[in-house]
């Protein structure tokens, strides 16, 4: 019997992470800020509860643990999607690709990854 595996697109493994995000985008003149939940080396997913344009440009600072240094990375919105288990249908999932990341950030980011436990 052959089975169907779903393939994987992702180029980089993903780690469950609730931190949150100091987001500025192109399209506003303030600072908002949301919360991650899941991160890889190159990108990130947010909850939002105001959708923002694919292909927006945004600027994010970020902690991996609360007593790290603040990791600033430059991003595309490259995914918008509705949190179907939002029952009144307010959450927005949006996945953000890193544009530019310094390499020394990315690596711990990727240290944070293969980090086991927590």
């Amino acid at each position: 019997m052959i089975s169907k595996l779903k393939k994987e697109k992702r180029l980089y493994p993903r780690r469950p992470i609730r931190t949150q995000i100091v987001f500025e985008n192109e399209d506003s003149e303030g600072v908002l800020y949301f919360f991650s939940t899941d991160i890889s080396a190159g990108g990130l997913f947010i909850q939002s509860d105001t959708p923002i344009k694919l292909g927006t440009q945004v600027f994010l600072r970020f902690s991996l643990t609360p007593r790290a240094k603040p990791i600033q990375a430059t991003g595309e919105v490259v995914r918008v999607m509705r949190d179907e288990s939002d029952a009144d249908d307010s959450k927005v999932g949006i996945g953000i690709r890193f544009i530019y990341i310094h390499p020394l950030d990315r690596q711990l980011i990727q240290d944070f990854i293969a980090q086991t436990g927590t």
